[in-house]
């Protein structure tokens, strides 16, 4: 019978930073094998693609990385007890790290791991991490409060260890006020600082105790459950470029109803870069994310057949693998209908898309300069 897995669960609301702390968990760690289970609402998991690269691009070729299907809880869940099973009998592994979509809380998974739990076989729950975005945090407590605030407080009082994240983005005055509010409303929270979701071993696998365990699940449950707004993610891919000016404008309008915006992107003006876009409730950024595979010589080109298998079936005439990918996640009215539009219109025209490619580098182009090192 296989030993139960070490299992640390890793929570937070849309865009807070989970990726990137499983992103600095992932390049520090010196131990043995990790597994890492990503769960993403949309129908691009970029978050497990992303963690995929990583693992190859530091030859980590022995972690594994996992997609958690997007379905209903129960199918979920019959999915998690068959891949932890696996993972358990092959005996190969220290560490299970499961990141939990941003609407979800961590402890309703953790549940599952308690004695009798349908996940209680394999898994031994030993932290559960709520990620929260120090700037999202600080304007929501000087606003007025919505419904997202009451799922992040959940989230922050069933965790055992909150990673407050993005604390370069506030002035100092505002972090002691946000840390203030912070411990006033999760007077046991244990809390972590960091800007890039950069935390020290010995904190985030420190393992908290029985009892503390058990005191995030009585916090959560003191707290009246929130009921959530409608909420969904769609995909948007579309082998044409943007316009830069009119999708600067479309980046930097405010869009309620729209709770998180990231991917690829092509601007017209930047042939040879792949953008790639961050947006949440507060922040925007945007930046190069490397080089079309279209704009590198074929010796450049992956050799593995399953990258090339991506790359043919991304690919389109005249352009190659040049495209826009997006997901949104928000109010299903809103993707169904305003969001999808206004992208839309974001797109070369067909009288700008004849011109030639040498002159798209002429479209007024306000967004900063991309370094492709970064």
């Amino acid at each position: 019978m296989p030993s139960r897995l070490p299992i640390t669960i890793i929570g937070g609301f849309l865009g807070a930073g989970k990726t990137s702390l499983l992103h600095s968990i992932l390049t520090e760690h010196t131990g043995g094998y990790l597994a890492v289970l990503v769960e993403n609402p949309g129908p691009l998991n970029l978050d497990a693609k992303a963690m995929r690269g990583l693992c190859g691009a530091m030859r980590r070729l022995q972690d594994t990385v996992l997609e958690i299907p997007n379905a209903g809880a129960e199918e979920q869940l019959a999915w998690l007890a068959r891949a932890l099973k696996e993972i358990a009998q092959s005996g190969r592994f220290e560490r299970v790290l499961i990141e939990v979509a941003g609407t979800t809380n961590p402890a309703w998974l953790a549940e599952r791991f308690l004695p009798g739990g349908v996940l209680a076989e394999w898994g031994d729950v030993q932290q559960m991490i709520c990620v929260v975005d120090a700037l999202d945090y600080a304007r929501g407590e000087a606003g007025p409060s919505d419904t997202w605030r009451g799922l992040l407080d959940e989230q922050i009082a069933s965790a055992t260890l909150v990673v407050l994240n993005k604390c370069d983005l506030l002035e100092e005055a505002q972090l002691d006020a946000c840390l203030k509010n912070l411990r006033v409303k999760h007077p046991r929270a244990r809390i972590a600082q960091t800007a890039y979701g950069e935390v020290p071993v010995d904190i985030w696998a420190k393992h908290p105790g029985r009892e503390e365990l058990a005191a995030a699940f009585e916090r959560r449950d003191a707290l009246p459950q929130t009921e959530l707004p409608p909420l969904s993610s769609a995909l948007y891919r579309v082998p044409r470029p943007f316009h830069p000016a009119r999708f600067w404008d479309w980046f930097n309008a405010e869009h309620a109803g729209l709770l998180r915006v990231k991917g690829l992107v092509w601007l017209a003006s930047r042939n040879l870069l792949v953008g790639g876009i961050s947006r949440t409730r507060w922040q925007n950024a945007c930046g190069a994310a490397g080089i079309w595979w279209a704009a590198l010589p074929r010796e450049e080109w992956p050799e593995d057949e399953a990258s090339l298998r991506r790359m043919q079936e991304m690919w389109r005439e005249p352009y190659g693998d040049r495209r826009q990918e997006l997901v949104l996640i928000g109010d299903p009215a809103l993707l169904a209908g305003a969001a999808r539009t206004g992208l839309d219109a974001c797109l070369l025209t067909d009288e700008e898309l004849a011109r030639p490619v040498a002159e798209w580098g002429k479209f007024p182009d306000p967004f900063p300069a991309w370094d492709v090192e970064g």
